[in-house]
């Protein structure tokens, strides 16, 4: 099976390829996601995200943006993966004893309950430390195959995590109330930490036959030369699209944040499709493997934003129905969270695919100027709106700022390229007739891997 498949994946456009493996990965985020609501209901669903969130929030800090830095450095050749895999792993672990301190930390502080969830047991501080190691040596692991283009082998792996987390979840659940019991967010925690670690390792061994290439000078040194100065933007980013989860904990409890990370988790399965034309597009900017990079980035971004506007026109229409079917009747309240926060989702789109040209083309002070504006707006907007509007109030907030990092960003690629905006936001003919030509072969080597089956 694995030869056939190899063989007809291998010709596929690594961008078209990596759009099909996102819409692959939608209906496997929603199925975990409706097992977990179903099993935990919103006040478990919010205190699981809420950990999730506080490991997120650690991985960000403490990672300073390398795995950006280790893509661009593996992208530009001249680099020896297997020194550089294990002084990854050096600074891993000491990111990790950092990680250990600070939960130790802010556990003994009034405000602990807000990032670390009671009810968990004394294990919870560990077991992030552990979620932390394993999350950032993925990031690292995933970054070294997508700098040396090996996308397709990344997403298949985040296909397998993927089905892995619906097995376990299926299978645990299943026993359990067979047993007349219920699953636990202690429970669903372990679940996370065992697909974390079956997705680093596949990843791994998946990076195992680079290290038989001995050469190469480019060191950890260039890695941070390139990562540093881009930390402080995708923090700031990360912190725009995340610190409204600790901001609802803190005014409307745990049962708020599990039906708003529903409502956002559903909207940003659209950015599924930008990030992966992202994820390509880093490498091949930073490998100058196109003449005219700047012309391929708008074809992108034009395919992306027109596919985030169908998605999100299909799932906000039917997201009044489907939600309170699949997730239960807790999470009505999610709706209208989600209808509100789906114009600035697909805003954000534009961000995702065009941030990672003007990285690639070694500008990524610009995307700092953008993220720390659009933070400030989204502090400001949340501590004014959550109190009044609940979770709707977030959603609004994180609408306005995902939509001002839009034009920001549109205007730094405006002024490096000198491009109109029409040529990057409106979809051409022949737009339309490359999809058409891609999808026609695409369906035919499906019909073939059916039958291969």
């Amino acid at each position: 099976m694995a030869g056939p498949f190899a063989k007809l994946t291998g010709r596929i456009p690594r961008t078209i390829y990596a759009f099909g493996a996102s819409l692959i990965l939608m209906p496997l985020s929603l199925a975990n996601g409706i097992l977990i609501a179903r099993t935990v209901g919103p006040e478990g669903k919010g205190a699981l995200d809420l950990i999730l969130a506080t490991a997120g929030l650690l991985i960000m800090v403490l990672a300073f943006s390398l795995p950006p830095g280790i893509t661009y450095v593996v992208a530009k050749g001249n680099t020896n993966v297997r020194a550089l895999t294990f002084r990854l792993l050096g600074v891993a672990a000491a990111q990790t004893v950092i990680t250990l301190l600070i939960l130790v930390l802010v556990a003994n502080t009034k405000y602990s309950t807000k990032f670390l969830p009671t009810g968990v047991g004394r294990w919870l501080i560990p077991g992030i430390g552990l979620f932390v190691l394993l999350e950032l040596l993925t990031a690292h692991w995933r970054a070294m195959l997508v700098g040396r283009q090996q996308i397709t082998k990344v997403n298949n792996v985040e296909m397998l995590g993927r089905t892995t987390q619906f097995l376990l979840l299926f299978s645990v659940a299943a026993v359990l109330t067979s047993r007349g019991s219920r699953i636990s967010v202690a429970v669903l925690f372990v679940l996370t930490l065992i697909v974390s670690g079956v997705i680093n390792i596949t990843l791994l061994l998946k990076l195992k036959p680079a290290f038989n290439v001995d050469s190469g000078t480019a060191s950890f040194r260039e890695v941070l030369q390139f990562a540093l100065p881009s930390y402080l933007g995708n923090l700031a980013q990360f912190l725009n699209y995340r610190l409204d989860v600790f901001i609802v904990s803190i005014f409307t409890g745990y049962a708020s944040v599990g039906r708003y990370t529903l409502a956002v988790g559903l909207g940003q399965l659209i950015w599924l499709l930008s990030n992966a034309a992202a994820t390509v597009l880093l490498p091949k900017i930073a490998a100058a493997e196109h003449e005219n990079s700047a012309v391929h980035t708008m074809r992108v971004n034009r395919l992306s934003l027109g596919a985030s506007f169908a998605g999100a026109i299909v799932l906000g229409v039917a997201a009044t129905q489907f939600i309170p079917l699949l997730y239960g009747e807790a999470f009505r309240g999610s709706v209208d969270a989600l209808l509100w926060i789906l114009p600035g989702i697909v805003a954000f789109s534009i961000v995702n695919v065009l941030a990672a040209y003007l990285s690639g083309i070694g500008k990524p002070h610009l995307n700092l100027i953008v993220a720390t504006i659009s933070l400030t707006a989204t502090i400001s907007l949340d501590l004014l709106l959550i109190p009044k509007f609940d979770i709707a109030g977030a959603a609004i907030a994180s609408s306005v700022s995902y939509t001002l990092s839009a034009v920001l960003t549109i205007r730094y690629f405006i002024r490096e390229t000198k491009t109109p905006l029409r040529d990057l936001l409106l979809l051409t003919s022949e737009d339309v007739r490359s999809v058409f030509a891609v999808a026609r072969p695409l369906l035919r080597r499906a019909r073939l891997l059916g039958s291969i089956g």
